[in-house]
């Protein structure tokens, strides 16, 4: 007898969950036909983080982090076993528009994570590469 959950069942919904979490409207392969994702959540955003650039870098990368209103911010980079490595910011920011540079520093080449959480617990991160 075959088990309630197969391996192409388990993979189909770890795509699924994985395009939720991921940009609106993605697009995944189930089964041989095209499943679209529409982002329905509207609820704003007390801040946004940008894609970082360049990506990968060698010695550092920026990002742009714009916030909507007035709050207490904390931003930090973390490495591929989640470990924070930088603290880039920790305190109260105003509303406005922030550049944030990542320097390469001693750090290993490798995947890093910059992460973002406002003073209720809503997070932004972006991934980071760094080659030597």
């Amino acid at each position: 007898m075959a088990p309630f959950y197969s391996l192409r069942r388990l993979v189909a919904v770890a795509l699924l969950a994985a395009a939720v979490v991921a940009v609106p409207a993605r697009a995944a392969v189930v089964d041989g036909g095209e499943l679209t994702l529409v982002h329905t959540d509207d609820t704003p955003q007390p801040f946004r983080l940008s894609v970082p650039s360049p990506n990968p870098f060698t010695s550092s990368t920026r990002l742009t982090l714009t916030v909507e209103q007035a709050t207490s911010l904390s931003v930090a980079v973390h490495d591929a076993l989640g470990r924070r490595v930088a603290l880039l910011h920790d305190g109260y920011v105003q509303a406005g528009t922030y550049t944030l540079r990542v320097d390469a520093g001693d750090l290993p080449p490798g995947l890093y994570l910059v992460r973002a959480t406002d003073g209720r617990g809503q997070t932004a991160t972006r991934s980071v590469s760094l080659a030597r």
